[in-house]
Parts: C-alpha cells; structure tokens; sequence
C-alpha cells in the first residue's frame, strides 16, 4: 500500500468516527490493509473521499433505523406510526437492506475496549449487553464462531456501570470488546433481548475489516433482502 495512514487519522481527516472509517473500508470504498496489528487505508483514497464528499443519502434516525432492522428481520415492529412503517417498508422495498446500510449509522455508535481474556465470558452472559456481530454470528447460523471477543449492543445509560463492572479499558482499534452504544430513547427494541436481530448482527459483520467477517455479513444482507422481496410481493 502506498502512503498508509491510520483508521483514527482517516476518521479525523473525513470528520468520521473511527467505526464509520472502518465500515467505509469494509465496504471496499477505501482501501485498506493490515500492517502488523493494526489496519491502515490509503491516503490519496482518503483526501479523494474528502474531496467527492461522497453523498450517501439521508441518515435515519435511532429509532427509524433500529424499527427498519427489526423490519427487515421479520420481527415485530412497536410503537411507530403508520405512515413511518410505510415509507420504511418502501426504502426496504425499492432500495434493499444492503444499500441502505450506509444510512444506518446512527443505530448506534461503536466504542472499542480492552477486557482481560477471562472476563470476556461474563461479560457476554451480562443481561445488558446485546449479542451482536462475531458475538452472535454462530447462534444465527453464519458459520463464525470467536471466544476471545465481544461485540454486542449497550444502552447508552448503562456504559459507565457495564465498563466499571468488566474493568474495560479504552483501547483504540485494537480492544477485544466492542460496545455499539445506542441512545436511550431508541433503546426499546433491544431492551430484554439476548442478540441483537438477525439483520443487526449481519450488518455488523459487513462492517468488519476482516475478510471473512466482511464477506459472510454481506452475504448475509443479501439473504435478507432476497426474503424481504419474497415475502413482500
């Protein structure tokens, strides 16, 4: 790779977070390679996205975002008006969970944290914290199984208790936990549940750097949108 820069320099050049750099690169929208221990991407790819100011449509809110994953799961949908549903199942419709992805960002915002290797069990196993990505890939069937990580959904309110009881410890891009922390008020549709839904935990994957990780979500939000169309029409 030639001139690599960083996923935290990246994100500070694009006004990113770095999770949002790291599933921009997921994508295949920035090339990215992994020098040593840590991911890099290209810096003439970066100052190109800059410039384009590439144009993804507009966000979806929290609870816009989660109510379309529950959507486009299969799954029971609460609490939202009808004509929301409507233009949700549309979207879902005419555009596919797979391009809408990038305008599910604010579903949550992904923090990095270093646990010690013997915590990571207890820390799944938390009534808190919602399974998602590796951490849940094996129980939906995607052939991808970790235990020396976590990934998994917190509410927003319960972080400073949830790391003071796993002692975790920021750790940059390298941590082995992954919290997505989600704002309160979008919260519902999570609270209670053991895994995030299953179009959740296949965007998640897609998001990843790592190859196989990458490929099997993306395939997986494939799958979705060929059921979704299926049952729809």
């Amino acid at each position: 790779m030639n001139d690599p820069v960083s996923i935290r320099q990246a994100a500070q050049t694009l006004g990113l977070s770095p999770g949002r750099v790291r599933a921009i690169a997921a994508r295949g929208q920035l090339s990215a390679a992994k020098l040593g221990d840590r991911w890099f991407v290209e810096r003439a790819a970066v100052e190109r996205r800059w410039r384009d100011g590439a144009h993804e449509g507009r966000r979806f809110s929290p609870r816009n975002a989660w109510a379309l994953l529950l959507l486009s799961s299969d799954e029971e949908v609460r609490e939202i008006d009808p004509s929301v549903r409507s233009r949700l199942r549309r979207a879902l419709r005419l555009e596919g969970l797979a391009r809408l992805a990038p305008r599910l960002v604010h579903r949550a915002e992904a923090l990095s944290f270093r646990a010690h290797p013997g915590e990571i069990a207890h820390l799944i196993e938390d009534p808190e914290f919602v399974r998602s990505g590796i951490s849940a890939a094996g129980e939906q069937g995607f052939g991808l199984v970790s235990g020396h990580e976590a990934d998994g959904y917190l509410c927003a309110s319960g972080l400073k208790g949830f790391t003071a009881r796993h002692a975790l410890e920021p750790a940059g891009l390298e941590g082995n936990v992954r919290l997505r922390i989600v704002p309160t008020e979008a919260w519902g549709p999570l609270e209670g549940r053991q895994a995030a839904p299953r179009a959740a935990v296949a965007l998640d994957l897609a998001e990843e750097l790592d190859p196989r990780s990458s490929q099997t979500g993306k395939e997986a939000l494939r799958d979705l949108d060929r059921q979704w169309h299926r049952s729809s029409s």
